[in-house]
């Protein structure tokens, strides 16, 4: 059975999915594109995510008491599971990308002499054991994380007040078009992963109007940040940066005292990167249960993250080519966030038998309270006149 999910806690799923990923790589990209423009690129990246969600809230209310997997296998037993087991291996190769990516991450800027691979295992036995919780887990530490990191990119700007240049954003009116093309190019494919969504939560659970606060917030917060790096670090150095974010932060400094405030930065912002691995390795489990019904999810997280370990060295010999591969990935990614909600949005609807039965389903349960409000205003009715024959007097 799918969990429940309220919307303040889709608003933060949709968040982490599409700010974590995006905030380590894709934004240096952007900038040696669209130069002082970059923050524009997230402008048609927000408006094709907006549409695509919107296509697969649609779908989702059509099937109100499944997920997306659910649907698929369903109504079209084979090319269902066939949709079904492309997206598994979409999102076990984001699942494999993402431990590399952030294992090198954390290997360069924070733990320069201890091995790669030890800090990919250690992030790898963390994710396992939030996934063995459940969804529960993952919505737990999003909701606290993601707040966190929130609340930061709430204080950093007023840190970088004195470091701020906004010569660095000039010429302020003279866009290069083709440039934010190109860099929403590079950011898209790591923005988009929110399509995971529906496929773990269910159609009831599943609302657009959340989403679309979700998809907004991070679109804005994800352009204040790229504003920031242009201003305090300029073009020409943050172009050419791995990390750009990273030595952002490094350029916050409390008075004299505290020099190191990356730190306290880094310290906040892993777990929510965590938190983004181990989503991605509860999705692959979590498919893999739906397809074949016998299997045991908790059972197959340990596997399947052994296998994304090695995958993850297997599939990127190192940073640079892992840096580089964004270009031919968004092409893929396309597929799957853009095209695929297309196409089951036209074709994925309930036969009519289903339909038939919802809606008698619904006459039922309408009946059901208009049944249980007569009664209770009977109720209601009978206590005021005992209450107006023999009660204690109310004050008027």
């Amino acid at each position: 059975m799918n969990q429940s999910v309220t919307s303040r806690q889709i608003a933060l799923l949709v968040m982490l999915l599409s700010m974590t990923g995006t905030l380590i790589q894709p934004h240096a990209q952007a900038i040696f594109y669209a130069e002082q423009h970059a923050y524009l690129s997230y402008v048609p990246v927000v408006l094709v995510m907006i549409i695509s969600m919107l296509m697969v809230s649609r779908i989702q209310r059509r099937f109100p008491n499944q997920d997306l997997f659910e649907a698929l296998v369903e109504r079209f037993p084979f090319m269902g599971r066939l949709a079904g087991v492309m997206y598994i291996l979409f999102f076990f190769f984001i699942f494999a990308r993402d431990i590399r990516l952030i294992g090198d991450y954390v290997s360069i800027t924070l733990l320069e002499t201890t091995p790669i691979s030890i800090v990919v295992l250690s992030l790898m036995i963390m994710a396992v054991f939030i996934v063995r919780g459940g969804l529960g887990s993952l919505i737990g530490m999003s909701e606290l994380y993601v707040t966190l990191f929130l609340l930061n990119s709430i204080i950093v700007p007023f840190m970088l007040i004195q470091q701020l240049n906004m010569d660095n954003l000039m010429p302020y009116f003279h866009v290069d078009v083709a440039g934010v093309g190109k860099g929403s190019w590079y950011i898209f494919s790591f923005y988009g992963e929110m399509i995971a969504l529906p496929f773990v939560v269910k159609g009831s659970d599943f609302r657009f109007k959340p989403v679309l606060w979700g998809i907004i917030i991070s679109g804005l917060l994800m352009m204040l940040i790229l504003v920031e790096t242009i201003t305090s670090i300029g073009v020409p150095i943050a172009s050419r940066l791995v990390y750009p974010s990273y030595e952002l932060a490094r350029q916050l400094q409390i008075s004299d005292f505290l020099d190191r405030f990356d730190l306290a930065l880094a310290a906040a912002t892993l777990p929510a990167m965590i938190t983004k691995i181990a989503f991605d390795l509860y999705f692959v489990c979590w498919g893999l249960k739906r397809m074949i019904p016998n299997v045991s999810g908790k059972v197959m997280t340990g596997p399947v993250a052994l296998l994304g370990f090695v995958c993850a060295f297997w599939f990127f010999r190192n940073a640079i080519q892992l840096y580089r591969f964004t270009r031919e990935w968004t092409w893929i990614a396309i597929v799957f966030e853009v095209l695929f909600p297309m196409v089951l949005f036209l074709f994925l609807r309930p036969r009519k038998k289903d339909k038939k039965e919802s809606t008698q389903q619904r006459s039922g349960n309408q009946s059901k309270k208009e049944k249980q409000e007569s009664s209770d205003s009977e109720k209601n009715g009978e206590k005021k006149r005992q209450d107006s024959h023999g009660g204690e007097l109310q004050p008027s």
